[in-house]
């Protein structure tokens, strides 16, 4: 005789009424998206059917929505068709929304027609978070990462690629075409056909001719526009971390020091994080409403143009200055030598001297050292073996890379905490939330998506932070008074408790 722990019948009649807040645990992470949402006064943020005509058919309140959107994403739900089947099953859903059903499509028109105010929410969440004391304002670290566009890798055009198709259809229409005559000789000698019948072939070259049709303008657009994406206009053919290219857009974050709350986010087409330091670095200063702030960043962000901006804003930049230049691998390098501001030279590792030469002919602001000791010199080889002697640029703006590098190189601590407050935010949306790859197509609508993740990143640090609804509601409470939302709320948990 087996023995199991049995469930109940499903068929029995529960004569004690089920209610489903008894269902939902005390502690569980809904009641804080429930608290968290409606202390964001979404009705003034800008949603759609905010208010209501008196008449025509009722919308769904955008708070039930956005409730809605909140949880699907902190639990690694996106496709609207999914939140639409947990609306229709899943419990908590269910507690969080009073039981609504919208259907898929109604969930994904609340996307699209909602950009700014999500946007706006995520921002309110911030403001939220500062409230509670939880964000500092002094230190942001910035960082970049690619995530897959919905464009196929083959939805995508270059002049290269155009070229090599139009040749492989052509050579295969040469080829069709040759099979043609071949079939008209066997039908005037009787020979035995070939594989395909006349009629078939005459499908195939049609087919091909019909190809070769589309990619003579798609090569017309090519060379207008350059390389061309079908599918998502505004991605890109980048490198991702694999080492190998996919089509994707690049996500900037800024993380503030403290909780390492994420505080802006921006998405660009731009391949490499080189010119977008002073971009995120200024929306997260305005997002945090200070007047100075420090940003940590990587070597990819190094960029004397980026540092002279942020300094005319008050932004104080920490950025490791990379090695370039061919000697890179050999030896010396830029860094390798020192510049003496008030004798506007340059002296090396063996103490020679590397000035401008005495008649400049050049009349840019970029000035070009030399130096006359290299002959003879025993680092030559490894300074500059390709030339008689080592000359060294000076661009207009290295005095701002000048003082980038001294301050980088006085605050090491801060430069390595750069990789625990913006990567590890990637790899929990990434890893954890499964958030790979956008689903929505064009920089505005990818954007969008990107706060949303970032808003239920942001939602996973508050919970792990507040532990209990009721530690959360009563956080509130204490900064601002006893509202009648958080009193009800208060009220609820204790009488649960």
């Amino acid at each position: 005789m087996s023995r199991y722990v049995e469930g109940e019948n499903r068929n029995q009649i529960n004569l004690e009424p089920l209610c489903l807040d008894d269902m939902i645990g005390e502690e569980n992470p809904v009641r804080i998206i429930e608290i968290i949402v409606e202390r964001m006064n979404i009705g003034e943020l800008g949603f759609k059917y905010a208010s209501t005509a008196e008449t025509g058919r009722k919308p769904y309140s955008p708070v039930d929505m956005f409730k809605l959107y909140a949880y699907s994403y902190y639990n690694g739900i996106r496709s609207s068709r999914k939140i639409e089947r947990e609306c229709h099953r899943n419990i908590e859903v269910m507690w969080l929304i009073g039981e609504l059903k919208p259907d898929h499509k109604t969930i994904a028109n609340f996307r699209k027609d909602n950009k700014k105010a999500i946007k706006a929410a995520f921002r309110q969440f911030t403001m939220i978070c500062d409230e509670l004391g939880l964000i500092s304002k002094e230190i942001v670290a910035v960082d970049g990462s690619k995530f897959r566009a919905s464009n196929g890798r083959m939805k995508y055009y270059s002049k290269g690629k155009v070229a090599k198709n139009l040749a492989h259809y052509n050579e295969a229409a040469e080829k069709y075409m040759e099979l043609l005559e071949e079939s008209d000789k066997d039908e005037e000698s009787n020979n035995t056909p070939n594989q395909y019948s006349r009629a078939e072939l005459k499908e195939k070259l049609a087919s091909i001719q019909k190809r070769i049709a589309e990619l003579e303008e798609i090569q017309e657009k090519v060379e207008e526009e350059g390389t061309i994406y079908m599918t998502d206009p505004d991605a890109r053919l980048m490198k991702v971390s694999d080492g190998g290219n996919d089509i994707s857009h690049n996500v900037q974050i800024a993380g503030e020091e403290k909780n390492h709350f994420i505080v802006a986010v921006d998405v660009t087409s731009e391949a490499v994080d080189y010119g977008q330091l002073h971009s995120i670095a200024s929306q997260a200063k305005e997002e945090l409403a200070v007047d100075e702030l420090t940003a940590i960043a990587d070597r990819g962000f190094y960029s004397s143009e980026e540092f002279k901006k942020c300094k005319e804003d008050d932004i104080t930049v920490i950025v490791p200055k990379p090695d370039r230049g061919e000697t890179q691998s050999k030896g010396y390098t830029k860094s390798n030598f020192t510049y003496d501001k008030e004798k506007d030279m340059y002296i090396c590792l063996l103490g020679q001297q590397v000035t401008l030469p005495a008649k400049r002919k050049s009349q840019s602001k970029d000035k070009r050292y030399y130096c006359k000791a290299c002959v003879g010199c025993p680092s030559k080889e490894l300074c500059t073996p390709k030339s008689k002697y080592r000359n060294l640029t000076r661009f207009e703006l290295d005095d701002y890379a000048d003082e980038v590098d001294a301050l980088t190189r006085a605050n090491p601590k801060l430069s390595g905490e750069r990789k625990c407050l913006a990567e590890h935010p990637f790899g929990t949306v990434k890893r954890a939330f499964g958030f790979t790859y956008f689903l929505t197509q064009g920089t505005e609508n990818v954007s969008t998506e990107s706060f949303l993740h970032f808003l239920a990143y942001n939602m996973k640090r508050l919970f792990n932070i507040m532990e209990t609804p009721l530690k959360l509601a009563e956080a509130l409470r204490a900064r601002h008074g006893k509202t009648r939302f958080l009193y009800a709320f208060s009220q609820c948990f204790l009488q649960n408790f």
